[in-house]
């Protein structure tokens, strides 16, 4: 995780439809009540529209990165995909890609984004 990486995190709010989110919150130790991580997803307002975007932004005291990105077409998990695409845009390598493979990747991939930051302690995922 880069200190001072991309800062490239885009708030569509008004724009597009913000259709999830996830907020990654820390529940013990001494990062305990922080939230290094935050995604949300979008999409168009449009009934006929199929491309999800999504934001990611993810620090703590010394580091700080922020993402964007898109996936459209059909078959495969679009959030994902979006996800690895705001990771990669934020200048944050994954060891694997998350690209179409399910939201459970996501969690594991914000498990290990808050572990290169140095957030220790038990962490907890908040959608809605």
């Amino acid at each position: 995780m880069p200190t001072d990486g991309p800062s490239n995190g885009r708030n569509l709010k008004g724009e597009k439809e913000m259709t999830g989110a996830l907020s990654v919150v820390v529940t013990s130790g001494k990062h305990a009540g922080t939230s290094p991580i935050t995604v949300r997803w979008y999409m168009g307002r449009s009934n006929s529209a199929s491309v999800v975007y999504c934001s990611v932004w993810a620090m703590n005291n010394t580091h700080y990165a922020a993402g964007h990105g898109k996936a459209g077409g059909y078959g495969y998990c679009k959030e994902s995909a979006s996800f690895d695409c705001a990771v990669r845009s934020a200048g944050i390598e994954l060891s694997s890609s998350v690209d179409g493979v399910g939201r459970s990747a996501i969690h594991e991939a914000c498990e290990a984004i808050a572990r290169a930051m140095g957030i220790r302690g038990h962490l907890v995922y908040v959608t809605s």
